[in-house]
């Protein structure tokens, strides 16, 4: 019996007749797909945190592009008239594994953008990951999922960030305003124009966001300072959890 599939163009769902979900997916490159993982896969501490990071924005509760929904296990299975975006049992069928390796033509999810850090496409790893647990049966609990906290640290996520963005003004060779950026300590210490702008535990209080957001209007160029929401986010994380 012949089977609508759903595939993606600029962005947009659409419906298309085909044959099968083995035909569809043999008209398709599947050697470009990145290997399963070679283990267990634990869905809440692994699956779900990609599909939070990368695409419930998009598919969730607040919006639902294509009419389709991934923050929850009936969302995420729902069969419409384009068949299921994920096969049990078998990844190489699945379309959402097509869609995140961007196997379909203009069809990668999450949607590129031109600005750096802002809707990035999965990783090896993270499609590997996505594999595993749809071969392994793609176990979903049933109830809420709790999604583990990841701790931020200046090392590791604030420092590259900064260092990309804005150590050209604000590091070892040049400090406007006497602020730098290339250190835990400098960037606690503030400076002369900015003044202490990251107060640990306390979001609010810490100006650092509004620069970064491109809201601070003291500054002479405020658009040039600003990051990427996520990117934004990911420092108001770090700040939250006490600025370590």
């Amino acid at each position: 019996m012949p089977m609508k599939l759903t595939t993606i163009r600029n962005g947009v769902i659409l419906m298309v007749c085909s044959g099968a979900a083995s035909l569809f997916a043999a008209t398709l490159d599947l050697s470009k797909l990145p290997l399963p993982v070679p283990r267990k896969v634990d869905f809440e501490k692994e699956v779900y945190p990609i599909f939070a990071e990368k695409c419930i924005e998009c598919h969730g509760p607040a919006k639902q592009k294509g009419k389709y929904r991934m923050d929850t296990k009936e969302g995420a299975f729902k069969a419409g008239d384009s068949g299921s975006f994920i096969i049990p049992g078998n990844s190489e069928k699945s379309p959402l594994i097509h869609i995140v390796a961007g196997l379909i033509e203009e069809g990668l999810m999450p949607p590129p953008s031109d600005k750096k850090g802002e809707s990035e496409p999965l990783s090896k790893e993270q499609i590997g990951i996505l594999r595993s647990w749809i071969d392994q049966g793609a176990a979903w609990p049933d109830g809420p999922i709790k999604l583990s906290v990841k701790k931020v640290t200046f090392k590791n996520d604030i420092l590259p960030l900064l260092a990309s963005a804005c150590a050209s003004c604000h590091g070892a060779a040049k400090q406007e305003g006497s602020f730098r950026v290339d250190s835990r300590d400098a960037l606690l210490a503030g400076g002369k124009s900015y003044g202490k702008i990251v107060t640990p535990g306390n979001a609010e209080k810490s100006t650092l966001l509004m620069i970064i957001a491109g809201k601070d209007e003291d500054l002479p160029e405020p658009e040039k300072h600003k990051l990427s929401p996520k990117q934004v986010d990911l420092v108001k994380a770090w700040i939250e959890q006490g600025a370590e």
